[in-house]
C-alpha cells in the first residue's frame, strides 16, 4: 500500500487506496493526515475500497488554486473534486474530529454524493476549539508555533488523545512534525485552522439525511461528549453509542469497541 496522488484543479491531493468493495473515504482530523488512519485503512479493507485522503490543509496534499479561501465550504467541495477525480458518484465517508466536520458540510452541500457517514467525535459544532489550536489563529505566535513544533508537542496532543497511553502510535509522532514543520505544510495548515468556521455546518445539520453513526469516547479531553445531543437533537438519522474509558482517538484508543459498531454500520450500507 503505497502513497497515491491525484491532481485536480484545486489540489494535488495525497491519499492510500486499499482493499476492495464498496468504497470508504476516510477524512483525518486537524493536525492528523491519512496515516492517523493507518490501522484503520487495513481494517475495513477486508470489505471495502478504502480511500484515506490527505485534505488542504492536511498532511502532503498541495492547493493548487491561488483561490482557494480553505474554509469548510471550499474544503467540502475539494472533496468533491477529489471524488470526481477518481469517478466515484458516492462514498461512505468515516471522518474523525474535524474530518467528521467536513464530511458532514459536504453531505450537507452535496446529498447524493454520500451514502452514509460514520463520525467519530466529529467536529462540525460552533464551539470554542481547545488551546492547542487556539494558538495557531494568532499573528506571529502561530507561525512560530507551526514552524519549531517539536516532537514533544506532537507526542503531547497524542497522550492529549488517548486513555490507554500504551496505544498511541508514537512511531508515527516523528513523521507527523516533520510534515507539520514544512514550509508549504504549515503555510496551508494555518490557513485552514484560521479560516474553518462551523456556524453554517451546525445550522444545516437537518438537511443531511443519510444514516448517521456517531461515536464518542466518554473521555474525551478535545471535544467533550456533552456535545453530543447538540447532533442527536438535529440529525434525522442518527445511531449513537458513547464508548466507555476511550479518549478522542477512540478508533485507535479503543478498537475492539468502535469497530464493533462501524463495521456492520458500513456493511449495512453495502448490502
Amino acid at each position: 500500500m503505497s502513497d497515491l496522488h491525484l491532481d485536480t484543479s484545486i489540489a494535488r491531493f495525497r491519499y492510500r487506496r486499499t482493499g476492495s468493495g464498496p468504497p470508504v473515504l476516510l477524512l483525518p482530523g486537524s493536525g492528523g493526515w491519512r496515516l492517523s488512519f493507518h490501522a484503520m485503512i487495513e481494517v475495513l479493507a477486508r470489505h471495502h475500497t478504502v480511500y484515506a485522503l490527505d485534505p488542504p490543509g492536511q498532511g502532503r496534499t498541495e492547493v493548487l488554486d491561488p483561490t482557494f479561501r480553505h474554509d469548510v465550504d471550499a474544503i467540502a467541495r475539494s472533496i468533491g473534486a477529489f471524488l470526481n477525480g477518481l469517478d466515484l458518484p458516492e462514498v461512505a465517508i468515516v471522518g474523525h474530529s474535524w474530518g467528521g466536520g467536513f464530511a458532514l458540510r459536504f453531505a450537507e452541500l452535496f446529498p447524493a454524493r454520500v451514502s452514509r457517514l460514520a463520525l467519530l467525535a466529529p467536529g462540525g459544532l460552533d464551539v470554542r476549539d481547545v488551546w492547542e489550536f487556539r494558538l495557531m489563529r494568532l499573528p506571529l505566535i502561530g507561525e512560530l508555533a507551526v514552524r519549531l513544533i517539536p516532537l514533544g508537542s506532537v507526542r503531547h496532543l497524542l497522550r492529549k488523545s488517548f486513555v490507554h497511553r500504551d496505544r498511541i502510535p508514537y512511531a508515527l509522532a516523528r513523521e507527523a512534525a516533520t510534515e507539520m514543520r514544512s514550509p508549504h505544510n504549515r503555510a496551508t495548515m494555518l490557513r485552514v485552522e484560521r479560516s474553518v468556521r462551523w456556524t453554517a455546518t451546525e445550522r444545516d445539520l437537518h438537511l443531511v439525511r443519510v444514516p448517521v453513526l456517531l461515536l464518542w469516547g466518554d473521555q474525551d479531553r478535545f471535544l467533550p461528549v456533552d456535545l453530543l445531543h447538540r447532533f442527536t437533537d438535529r440529525l434525522s438519522v442518527a445511531e449513537t453509542h458513547v464508548l466507555t474509558d476511550c479518549g478522542h482517538s477512540l478508533h485507535d484508543d479503543c478498537p475492539d469497541q468502535t469497530y464493533r459498531r462501524l463495521i456492520p454500520f458500513l456493511l449495512a450500507g453495502a448490502s
